[in-house]
Parts: C-alpha cells; sequence; structure tokens
C-alpha cells in the first residue's frame, strides 16, 4: 500500500474541475491498492538437482549428488530409519484475508529400490509420500515403519491437529493393520489410514520398477486433489474432493518424506521435481464470492470518497466566490456565502427608531428583487418597491448597495443609517429598518408616492422659473425651523 499525500491550496487557485481529477485519481488509487494487496502469492520452481540451498534435510534423509535419499547412510537391511526433505520457502496455500485459495501441480521423478538381507532381497519397505504440513513442522516422534515420517504411532490412528496436521500423497510397499494392500497409493489427511481414497497397485509395481513419474495436482475452484502415476508404461489416477482451506494453514511446506522397520529395507530417492501454484481467476467459483465481495466494498468505498469529494467542491466553490466582489445579481439571488461585515447592530441606536429586518422578508416583499419592481438605480445602488405584509401591508423602497462587501460600500451604508436616522421631519423620507447579513446591505425607507423634490427640480422637461425654485427654497427653510 501506499501513501496518498494531499495539499490543500486556497480556494482561488482550486477550482471545482481540479477537485473532481483529484478524487477521481482518489478512487483509482484505492482500487489499485484493494486488488494489490488481497492476492496470494504464486510460487514456481523446476529442479533436476537439489541442493541444500533451497532444501532442508530432516532426521536420516540427506542430498548426495544432487538427488534427495530419504533414508540417507541407513539405507541398509535390518536398519529402523525415516527422513524428510522440505522447501525452505514458504508456500501460501491460501490468503487469509480474501478467502483464495491458490491451484497447484507438483510433478516428480522417484525410484523404490529394495536391499540384500542375509544373501537375499529384504521385505520392501514401508514407503514414501509426497506431503503439504504447517510451515516448517517438526518430524513426530514416534513415525517409523508404517507411519513414513508423517504420523506419530502412540496416537493410535487419531487425527492429528494444529501443527502436526498434514495432507499427503503415499506410495506405499508393505501392509500394515490399518492397510487395503501392500501396493497402493493413497491420499491421507491428518491420519496415517487411507483407506477412505486408495487404489490398490499390482504387486510387482513401486518397488524394483524402475524410475516411476507422478503427478500430485490441486484445483482450487472444486476442491480436487488428482494423483497421476506412471509405472513401467502404465498409468494410475486416483481423485479425491478435500478442501485445504479447512485443513491447513494459509502458508505451508512442500516436502517428501519415507519410513521403514528393522526388518525391512528400501532405498527411497527422489531424482526430479518441478512445483507450481497458480492464482484462482475470475471465473474460479471460490474467487468469484470474494471477488463480488471485493467489488462491492471497493464500489462503497469510491462512493464515500466521491461524496466527499462534492462536499469539498462546494465548500471551496463558496469560498472562492467570498473572494471576488458581488454584484447586484449575486446579492438579489441571495447566492452569496455568509461572512462577517463588521457591522455591529448596536451601533446604529436603540429600537425607537429604524429596526432590523431579515432579509427573508425584503425578498418576499419585491418577489425576489423582481426587475418590474425596480424604481430606478443610482450610483450606490438600486432601489425596489415593496409590498411589507410584516408591517401592516404597507407600501416600502428597498435600496440594495451595489458595493456591499467592498469597504466605501460599508462605510456609505453607515452613515446612511445613522445620519437619516436620527433625522425626524414631516417632509423627509422615513427611514423604516435596515438589513446587513451575508454580505448584503439594504435599506428600507417609506413609500413616497408623489416624487421627490429631485424629481421636481430636474425630472421635468420644461424648467423650473427661477421664483418657483425661490419659493421652494423659502418652503423648505421654514419647514426647517418649524
Amino acid at each position: 500500500t501506499g501513501l496518498l499525500l494531499c495539499r490543500f491550496q486556497s480556494s482561488s487557485e482550486l477550482s471545482t474541475t481540479a477537485m473532481a481529477v483529484l478524487m477521481l485519481r482518489l478512487c483509482l488509487f484505492l482500487l489499485l491498492s484493494v486488488h494489490v494487496v488481497h492476492h496470494a502469492t504464486a510460487v514456481s520452481f523446476d529442479h533436476d538437482s537439489f541442493s541444500s540451498g533451497d532444501f532442508r534435510a530432516e532426521d536420516d534423509a540427506k542430498i548426495i549428488d544432487g538427488r534427495i535419499d530419504l533414508l540417507g547412510d541407513k539405507t541398509f537391511a535390518g536398519c529402523r530409519a525415516r527422513g524428510r526433505v522440505l522447501y525452505k520457502p514458504a508456500v501460501q496455500l491460501w490468503d487469509g484475508a480474501t478467502g483464495e485459495a491458490a491451484s497447484f501441480t507438483a510433478t516428480f521423478n522417484f525410484t523404490i529400490q529394495s536391499l540384500p538381507l542375509h544373501g537375499r532381497r529384504a521385505p520392501p519397505g514401508h514407503g514414501m509420500a509426497f506431503f503439504l504440513a504447517p510451515y516448517m513442522p517438526e518430524i513426530p516422534q514416534e513415525s517409523y515403519d508404517g507411519c513414513l515420517g508423517l504420523f506419530d504411532e502412540t496416537a493410535h490412528l487419531a487425527n492429528a491437529s494444529g501443527s502436526a496436521r498434514f495432507v499427503a500423497v503415499e506410495f506405499d510397499t508393505h501392509r500394515d493393520a490399518w492397510d487395503p494392500s501392500s501396493r497402493h497409493i493413497g491420499v491421507d489427511v491428518n491420519n496415517i489410514d487411507s483407506r477412505g481414497n486408495f487404489m490398490i497397485l499390482p504387486d510387482t509395481s513401486l518397488v524394483d520398477a524402475g524410475v516411476m513419474s507422478s503427478t500430485v495436482s490441486y484445483d482450487s475452484a472444486t476442491t480436487r486433489l488428482d494423483v497421476f502415476l506412471s509405472v513401467g508404461g502404465t498409468n494410475y489416477t486416483l481423485g479425491a474432493t478435500i478442501d485445504l482451506r479447512n485443513l491447513l494453514p494459509d502458508k505451508v511446506s512442500i516436502g517428501f518424506s519415507a519410513a521403514t522397520g528393522a526388518a525391512y529395507g528400501s532405498n527411497h530417492t527422489v531424482l526430479s521435481c518441478s512445483f507450481q501454484s497458480t492464482l484462482p481467476t475470475r471465473n474460479d467459483t471460490a474467487g468469484s464470492i470474494w471477488s463480488t465481495k471485493l467489488s462491492a466494498g471497493v464500489a462503497a468505498a469510491a462512493l464515500l470518497v466521491l461524496l466527499l469529494g462534492v462536499a469539498v467542491a462546494v465548500l471551496l466553490r463558496r469560498a472562492s466566490r467570498r473572494n471576488r466582489q458581488p454584484d447586484d445579481k449575486d446579492m438579489l439571488a441571495g447566492d452569496m456565502t455568509p461572512d462577517s461585515l463588521d457591522i455591529d447592530d448596536d451601533e446604529f441606536g436603540s429600537s425607537a427608531g429604524p429596526r432590523p429586518i431579515p432579509y427573508a422578508n425584503l425578498a418576499a416583499a419585491t418577489r425576489n428583487f423582481a426587475e418590474e419592481g425596480k424604481l430606478g438605480q443610482g450610483g450606490s445602488g438600486s432601489v425596489y418597491r415593496g409590498h411589507m405584509k410584516e408591517l401592516g401591508g404597507r407600501d416600502v423602497a428597498i435600496k440594495v448597495f451595489s458595493r456591499g462587501a467592498s469597504s466605501e460600500g460599508r462605510k456609505e451604508y453607515r452613515s446612511e443609517v445613522t445620519i437619516i436616522s436620527r433625522l425626524r421631519h414631516r417632509n423627509l423620507v422615513q427611514l423604516i429598518g435596515w438589513c446587513h447579513c451575508r454580505r448584503r446591505l439594504l435599506l428600507v425607507y417609506e413609500l413616497v408616492h408623489n416624487g421627490s423634490l429631485d424629481g421636481y427640480l430636474y425630472g421635468k422637461q420644461e424648467v423650473l422659473t427661477w421664483q418657483v425654485r425661490y419659493a421652494f427654497f423659502a418652503w423648505s427653510t421654514c419647514q426647517s425651523y418649524s
């Protein structure tokens, strides 16, 4: 696995598109990392000559001149012996994280030769086996004779457990009490008794039959273990259905084992061996179950990442809008991010005068600041006609500052509120309320239906005479002192 490091820059530097690309890369990283770690490791080797670098000989076994002699120096009649040779690297039989099991094929050539005893051939004994066991197992204490170096005779045929477990293919050359015949091949599962899975061979086979070849293959999809044996041009096959995941740990040792008794004598030699394990394909029955679970987990994780990405993109988009100057359309559409305007409500006087009015009420009064309700536009903002139900159905004029987010706009807003709120005159437009929220600045005035003084002075087609202008001035002056 790896570490994915991300550095989030300011909102102006990272666009929504860039965030989407980042989330896609993160999803791909998640998919790749999940499928990389959750697979068993394949093992492959092919030896026509053995060495102590790759194989470990135990007890009486020896590696001599590139071949494996399972009973080593004790390959003479009348001497009790046992020996095993193990492949040193561990073989991953199945994956503990996913349950995926590996299939494998082992092919080896071997000989079993009888030895002389008192001028004649000694009875052959007792056989050899190819086996799998927990990684680097200890050889059982009493595993001579027909126990083939695999099983403890003192267990009285009770199944082995723990680190003593094993699965083996035996090539038996002597009939013990638990054997079906003197010559047979069998599949042993935690027990040396193979009467559940065996094939009887002719009495002339296995011993002094020259070089024999055997292939042991396991299909993890069908949990089928098949044995093929070729002896002097005659082929024999044996099969058994066993799930190795239920019998052995995920990492195992593979090797060969043999044993003989004091009154018997045979030489068991392995001449060559190849082994290859393969990972399950997508169509494997066992693998497809875990593949479905993996796909569901990855899809859920990817969906979560995408949802988080959308949330982050929205936040970045809002943050980027805070960094630009708003226009009237932004303010009227309510598409500004909440932000502090550094304006305190207390600086606008007591509750007896103009009061704060919620923005939602102003938007409702103007039908979301519809263009048909726009009364005019000046240098500092636009004025809209509104109908305030909260004020008893009163018509109002709402001024929206166009530079609400700027320091200049806030200064104009403060000045207009503080000055006009202190003026009380029947001929001056009354300030009813104010609103500053989410970077919006709005003032609410009473609506004067007869127009304003500037409209009479400058809005007419004809020019007013100086007598009329003087009358206006004199009247307004008198009203100021009345």
